[in-house]
């Protein structure tokens, strides 16, 4: 019995509840940096945003697998094309979050890095990232061409905006558009290159994973950024600190939109496939490091905030090769 694909409509509802999921993270970490020395239960009004949020998701999963059943599939083949990872996710998050209430009660709430390497937590974030990824997955199976419609190519957009929301999440500790250590001595400079390329590597790779199957639409990298930057950043410094940084974010998207529209990246042309992938790195960075002064105020020398840009660059031309790698010579006969 062949599978069954979710319909435009019960894709946008998947990412309905992903937003919401993905809201509730955010807001329950602004908790956790804001109020992190007075939060001493799991019942907090955070908590609640969140795990709504998930038993919103898993319900709508699992009636999404309750139809597929009605027609005789059976497993996980009841579930979508494309979700029954989500339905994995829906397990792993569960089992995150018992764990996580037993964690919390016999060890109390983490603050800091603690609260986001916490096992229980990593159980949390791994089913989280299969959920959100469900509308990607799926429209990344269906049947279409690069060029194919708004209905297949926003959810997956969309979706691949939350997953990268959540990863970048459980990285805050590193992500340099938040924080970027004082690069005057030679620790902060190690901290101040190993965040930005961290990154960088992190905000890349949705990016030309996605051109891998469709010709992005003008305004989806700078959805993706912009949304990245506005969480980000409202959940740990607030946005009323350095405002121009979102701004950068925002005209870094719209950058690298334009330069999709003029160089035209995909699998079948790999020499601008590769040049895209290099040059959108430094989009980001330059006007960054630049526009809002930081590498001056950071202590960072010329040469060091330079030299990470094009570090940068070299890292987005490496993942185009794991993304789109060479073709492999034609096997000799014999």
């Amino acid at each position: 019995m062949p599978r069954w694909f979710a319909s435009p409509a019960q894709n946008v509802v998947t990412l309905l509840v992903a937003f919401w999921l993905m809201a509730g993270i955010f807001v329950d970490g602004w908790a956790h940096n804001h109020l992190g020395d007075r939060l001493e239960t799991f019942f907090t009004p955070w908590h609640a945003v969140f795990y709504s949020g998930f038993l919103a998701t898993a319900l709508w999963i699992g009636w999404l697998g309750r139809q597929g059943w009605k027609t005789g599939q059976r497993g996980l083949r009841a579930f979508p094309t494309g979700y029954e990872q989500g339905a994995v996710g829906v397990v792993v998050f569960g089992v995150g979050g018992l764990g996580d209430l037993t964690w919390h009660t016999l060890f109390g709430i983490e603050v800091g890095i603690d609260a986001l390497l916490s096992p229980t937590h990593l159980l949390l974030f791994l089913g989280a990232e299969l959920l959100v990824l469900s509308p990607l997955v799926a429209n990344w199976r269906a049947p279409s061409s690069r060029r194919s419609g708004a209905a297949l190519v926003w959810p997956a957009v969309l979706s691949m905006t939350a997953a990268l929301c959540f990863a970048s999440f459980i990285h805050m500790y590193a992500w340099a558009l938040v924080d970027l250590p004082d690069a005057s001595s030679f620790q902060g400079a190690r901290s101040f290159a190993t965040s930005t390329l961290l990154t960088s590597l992190l905000l890349t790779a949705p990016v030309l994973l996605l051109l891998r199957r469709w010709t992005l639409p003008l305004g989806a990298v700078t959805l993706m950024y912009g949304l990245n930057t506005l969480l980000m950043r409202g959940m740990t410094v607030g946005l009323d600190a350095a405002p121009a940084v979102l701004l950068l974010a925002l005209g870094s998207g719209l950058a690298a939109d334009l330069l999709l529209r003029w160089l035209l990246p995909s699998p079948s042309r790999p020499l601008a496939f590769r040049a895209f992938a290099a040059l959108l790195p430094p989009l980001l960075w330059v006007p960054f490091f630049v526009g809002s002064g930081r590498a001056t105020l950071l202590g960072a020398s010329l040469e060091l905030w330079t030299g990470v840009c094009v570090m940068a660059a070299l890292g987005g031309l490496a993942l185009s090769a794991l993304v789109v790698p060479p073709a492999l010579p034609e096997r000799a006969d014999g």
